[in-house]
């Protein structure tokens, strides 16, 4: 036997060693100070395990979960020129990135390039509920977005604000705060904006400061532009039964069958001889329509009245159509319908008969055939056209009950669906 390497015996309640082997160790004292340490330890680990079990399930599930997406199209849009580029200026409320810093409501705006679909940047305008917002204009170096907490210059580029509310040089202290105090006059390529004091002044597209509007811009905005908590878009968002062309060409929808809600869209020429007809059910044109909001009704004949029809009940067909009638004899202008000058038509139609579900198709002005069909989950909001010709609907995925993406017509007579709001997951993550 190697003694050295016995651990010894026990005898009679003692250890005895064997004889050149090294001494046991006395056994340790309990001191209770570490009895008590290592009991508040363990007890504290027990209580920390779930919180940090927790913690990390949470971090990963924000890491690596695909972000949903709860997105309202707003109706005030644009299509703008940047770098000669067609771009969707979009405002839109934001429900779903309550990332770490992030606030549950959100209004933001986006510019969008229309060839690929990249967002060029996406901003955050304000945090209220409801808010209203309005994009009005833009060019290469600066954009405009109507709020109700002021007027916003943002960079073209970047997205960052220049200038805002108060801090607009030539409106100051007098901003009024609410987005229908604001508009886009064409004529003079200007942002127009009612102040505190009731006078209308005038940003040349491109410029950061405000002037005096001249006589002829303040007596076309004065009682158009107002300090009103409601935006009205109303003249934006109607569908109509008669568009004109450019060039003269009409494009209309005659009932086919009432009782059955079926349709034909008729395109006529300029001298009223019949171009194509083709039948659809419960069909409507979606005609283009600027950004700016004007005073007055859009009537299903593609008509826009002019002037304050509030006092006159909507059903009231007979007084609208008699000023109607009143206004075209001056020269009153009509509806396009959108995607003509590609060479399509714009149209929201059911599928069949008996079917719920709302639809958006191309038909081609040459063939009068449906050149593609995308279903939406809500009534198309309206059309936009930029200056290059790219024209795009604001209209609802089919899963959605608002607008929430943009359907841009292609060349081929395609309709190539760009998501409006998407957020990466370190955004949506980390604000």
């Amino acid at each position: 036997m190697n003694t050295n390497e016995s651990r010894g015996y026990v005898l009679n309640g003692s250890t005895v060693v064997p004889l050149g082997s090294s001494a046991v160790p006395p056994p340790r004292s309990h001191d209770p100070k570490r009895v008590r340490r290592r009991l508040r330890l363990r007890f504290l680990g027990f209580l920390l395990a779930p919180v940090l079990i927790g913690g990390l399930i949470f971090i990963a599930t924000a890491l690596f979960s695909p972000s949903s997406r709860d997105v309202e199209i707003l109706p005030g849009a644009a299509a703008i020129s940047i770098d000669e580029q067609d771009v969707a200026l979009v405002v839109y409320a934001d429900d779903s990135r309550p990332g770490i810093g992030e606030p549950m409501f959100q209004t933001r705006a986006a510019v969008i390039r229309l060839s690929d679909g990249a967002t060029l940047w996406d901003r955050r305008l304000n945090e209220e509920l409801g808010s209203e917002a309005a994009a009005l204009a833009g060019d290469s170096s600066l954009v405009y977005v109507a709020t109700d907490e002021g007027l916003a210059i943002l960079d073209a580029t970047t997205g960052a604000i220049r200038a805002e509310g108060h801090g607009i040089d030539g409106i100051g202290a007098d901003a009024v705060f609410s987005a229908s105090a604001y508009g886009y006059d064409v004529e003079t390529n200007a942002v127009v904006a009612l102040t505190g004091t009731g006078a209308v002044v005038q940003i040349p597209v491109g410029a950061l400061a405000a002037s005096p509007a001249e006589a002829s811009v303040a007596r076309r905005w004065q009682g158009t532009l107002s300090a009103s908590a409601f935006l009205d878009t109303a003249a934006l968002t109607r569908l109509v039964d008669t568009a004109t062309a450019t060039d003269g060409t009409t494009v209309g929808i005659e009932t086919v069958a009432e009782a059955v809600s079926r349709d034909a869209l008729v395109i006529t020429s300029p001298d009223g001889a019949l171009i194509r007809r083709t039948e659809l059910v419960d069909a409507e044109i979606i005609p283009l329509t600027g950004a700016q909001t004007r005073l007055g009704v859009m009537l299903p004949t593609g008509q826009f009245l002019e002037g304050d029809f509030s006092d006159i009940d909507q059903d009231d067909i007979e007084a609208l159509l008699e000023a109607a009638s009143a206004q075209a004899s001056a020269g009153g202008a009509l509806s396009s319908p959108a995607g003509f000058a590609s060479g399509y038509v714009l149209v929201q139609h059911r599928e069949s008969v008996n079917a719920e579900r709302m639809l958006l198709s191309s038909v081609s002005v040459a063939t009068g055939e449906l050149v593609d069909t995308v279903e939406m989950g809500a009534d198309a909001m309206r059309a936009i056209a930029g200056p290059s010709g790219t024209t795009a609907v604001i209209a609802a995925d089919p899963d959605a009950w608002q607008p929430d993406t943009l359907r841009v017509l292609d060349a081929d007579g395609s309709l190539r669906r760009i998501e409006v709001g998407s957020v990466p997951w370190w955004v949506i993550s980390f604000g």
